[in-house]
C-alpha cells in the first residue's frame, strides 16, 4: 500500500517580493514613531527644563507627623512656597492630606481623608484670605513673587473630627502630598498653562484670573 506523499508549497517569487517590500515598510514606520517619541520626549525635557530653570520653587513645611493622629486634636502643620527661580511667577498648590492605617499583615490601607462635605473627616484652616481654593484640587496664591519671596501659609493647623470617623480609624497615620507649580508672569501664561488658553467666565476661576490678570507684564 503506498503512502499518500503531501506536496509543500514554497512562497512564488512574487509572493517574496511583497512580502519583503511590507517587513520595510514596517520598519520604516516603526522607526519613524520611534522618531516622533524620541522628538517629543526631548521636546518634553526641554520645556521642563526651562520652567524649572526660570520658574522654580521650593515647598517649605514645618510639620512632624505624629506617631499616632488622635482625633479632636490640632497638629501643627505650615505649608508656604518660596520662589528659588529668576524670574517672578504665579504660584498654585495642590496639597492633598493621606491617612493610612497598617494592618496586621504588614499591608497598608488607604482610608478616606476629606476636608468637605456634610461630614468631613479633616478640618484643615485653610487662608482664603490670601489663596483662592480652585476647587480643582489646586490653591492660587493672589499674588506674584518676586525672586527669593515665599507665600503666607497656606494652612497652619489640621485636625481629625471625632464624629464623622468609624473604629477603622484608630491608630491611623496623617501624611502630606504637596505639590507646587510657577508660571511666568508675562501675558497671559497663566491662562495657557491652566486654563488652556481660555479666559474664565464663571468662579472661583474668573476670581483667580481677576486677581492675576493685573499683576502681568508684556515680554
Amino acid at each position: 500500500m503506498k503512502k499518500k506523499q503531501t506536496s509543500k508549497k514554497y512562497p512564488t517569487v512574487k509572493q517574496l517580493f511583497l512580502f519583503t517590500g511590507f517587513l520595510v515598510m514596517l520598519v520604516s514606520l516603526s522607526f519613524g514613531l520611534y522618531q516622533t517619541y524620541a522628538a517629543l520626549t526631548d521636546s518634553d525635557q526641554k520645556q521642563n527644563e526651562f520652567r524649572l530653570g526660570d520658574f522654580q520653587t521650593s515647598i517649605e513645611e514645618e510639620f512632624d507627623p505624629p506617631m499616632t493622629f488622635e482625633p479632636e486634636k490640632e497638629y501643627l502643620k505650615k505649608v508656604s512656597i518660596k520662589n528659588t527661580g529668576e524670574q517672578e511667577s504665579f504660584v498654585r498648590v495642590l496639597a492633598l492630606p493621606v491617612l493610612t492605617k497598617k494592618q496586621p499583615n504588614g499591608s497598608i490601607t488607604l482610608l478616606p481623608a476629606t476636608i468637605d462635605g456634610p461630614a468631613p473627616i479633616l478640618s484643615i484652616d485653610y487662608n482664603l484670605n490670601d489663596w483662592i481654593d480652585g476647587e480643582d484640587g489646586y490653591f492660587y496664591y493672589k499674588k506674584k513673587l518676586t525672586k527669593g519671596e515665599s507665600t503666607t501659609n497656606l494652612f497652619t493647623k489640621v485636625k481629625m473630627n471625632q464624629a464623622n470617623i468609624t473604629e477603622e480609624y484608630a491608630g491611623v497615620l496623617l501624611t502630606f502630598e504637596v505639590k507646587a507649580e510657577g508660571i511666568s508672569t508675562t501675558k497671559f501664561a497663566y491662562r495657557d498653562a491652566w486654563w488652556g488658553g481660555e479666559i474664565p467666565t464663571v468662579n472661583p476661576s474668573l476670581e483667580i484670573d481677576d486677581q492675576l490678570k493685573n499683576q502681568t507684564i508684556n515680554e
